[in-house]
């Protein structure tokens, strides 16, 4: 299959708004790789690592050990995409500017998983995670650039909403492989004779299928995706291309960053709400099985999410994003609030269903958004910045919503993890705050209304 011709894949030879519509394979395409990473983080965040945690250590302990694995794994991954972004726009190479970084980066981190699903105790564990932070970003960053270097801007909600099915396919897949693979029920009662083998060698079996589906979908990415090299750079030694990676026009592009921070802020709350459902789970409702009760509930939110993620991408190309960002931030605090208040399993599936229709909107939409508001020839290192309004609310998110779970619910067993949803709730209300500051750029061509 034939994705996209060589001639014009890249945004060193068209400006984004000369390059041609793209066919339906080449935004599937594009959602591929990132398929497999919002896998990886699907088992690892939502599922595996409170799993893991809460075999190791008690409630009271647990949330103190969960912000030290989100504050040093997030710093580093933060900083990676930032620095690797800057060097993919200005490199050189021969397969183009992308394609190297996301080959050595995932071949890094398919070792870093290995050695984190062999870990047997806590230090060994954080360090490993780390090296899978390191790594995934190291091509990660590199590879979000490919959206504004090969689709037309008329159509970057079109492909933001492909991504955004591919992290819910991405998200359902890893908590039900995690669920699975971890759940405390032994593996035998499932049927599965060849996989209780497996009973104690679980996480590194999960590591060790995500880490396979990490190369396949890079190998895919780099044949389906061609790129044209740069054929010259901005002088600049290695030295200055680090530091200056750092150096951001803030003033410059103020509507980016007042996305940016509304993304940051919602973003925090999205991550305790995902990271403390375990946790919710487990000790606020009591449950008996908190690996296939987190499964079903997920399931319950993607479900939602599903039916309205394509098709607010697409419905964004026509009347713009901000409005639909605003929807889904509000819907998510009332999501938030039925989580808060549930008092059991009945209103969490039901309050899993406006979380998750937030969630679809929201991953289909805010892509788009900041690919409409970067400023041109720097896009890897500004989606550096960008992704960092995920990583560093992950960094934050772990420590306030362990702390506050953990020191909370030692006063009150469970209440902690109820208090952390309302967090979630303020979080989003905030974001949507700041949303107000940013205005978005109309097109020419775009229909009346747009840009709101």
């Amino acid at each position: 299959m034939e994705v996209s011709g060589n001639d014009d894949s890249s945004a060193s030879s068209l400006a984004s708004e000369d390059l041609p519509l793209r066919p339906l394979a080449h935004h599937i395409a594009l959602s591929i790789y990132w398929l497999s990473n919002t896998l990886l983080w699907g088992a690892l965040l939502h599922l595996a690592i409170q799993s893991r945690l809460s075999g190791w250590f008690a409630e009271e302990q647990v949330g103190y050990y969960f912000g030290i694995l989100g504050f040093v794994g997030g710093i580093a991954g933060t900083a990676t995409q930032l620095v690797v972004g800057a060097f993919s726009d200005r490199s050189l190479h021969p397969w183009g500017r992308r394609r190297p970084y996301l080959v050595a980066g995932t071949m890094l981190a398919v070792g870093a998983l290995l050695l984190l699903g062999g870990a047997r105790s806590f230090w060994p564990f954080a360090g490993a995670l780390v090296l899978v932070q390191l790594f995934t970003n190291t091509a990660l960053g590199p590879f979000t650039a490919l959206l504004p270097d090969t689709v037309n801007p008329r159509e970057h909600g079109k492909a933001s909403g492909f991504m955004g099915v591919a992290r819910l396919v991405g998200d359902t897949g890893g908590v039900i492989l995690a669920a699975e693979l971890l759940s405390a029920s032994p593996l035998k009662d499932a049927g599965g004779a060849a996989l209780a083998a497996f009973r104690d060698e679980r996480m590194f079996l999960l590591c060790a299928v995500i880490a396979a589906f990490m190369f396949v979908t890079m190998v895919y990415t780099c044949w389906a995706i061609p790129e044209r090299p740069l054929k010259r750079r901005p002088k600049a030694s290695a030295w200055q291309i680090v530091t200056g990676s750092f150096n951001v026009d803030i003033r410059g592009n103020p509507d980016f960053f007042w996305l940016s921070l509304s993304r940051a802020i919602t973003n925090l709350g999205f991550y305790m709400f995902l990271m403390v459902l375990f946790f919710y789970v487990d000790s606020t409702l009591g449950v008996d099985d908190p690996e296939h009760t987190v499964k079903r509930i997920t399931l319950v939110a993607i479900g939602a999410a599903a039916l309205t993620s394509v098709s607010a991408g697409i419905l964004s190309d026509r009347i713009g994003r901000r409005r639909l960002i605003f929807a889904a931030q509000f819907l998510m605090a009332i999501g938030a609030t039925g989580f808060a208040f549930g008092s059991n399993l009945t209103i969490a599936y039901i309050a899993a269903i406006p979380a998750g229709l937030a969630y679809g909107v929201f991953t289909a939409v805010e892509w788009a958004l900041a690919c409409n508001l970067l400023p041109r020839g720097e896009s890897a290192r500004y989606l550096g910045v960008w992704n960092a309004s995920a990583v560093v609310p992950q960094i934050m998110a772990l420590p306030i919503a362990g702390v506050v779970g953990s020191e909370i619910s030692k006063m009150a067993p469970g209440l902690g993890w109820r208090v952390d949803f309302g967090l979630t709730v303020v979080c989003c209300l905030v974001g949507a705050y700041f949303l107000r500051f940013v205005r978005e750029r109309v097109r020419e061509d775009a229909p009346a209304g747009n840009g709101a």
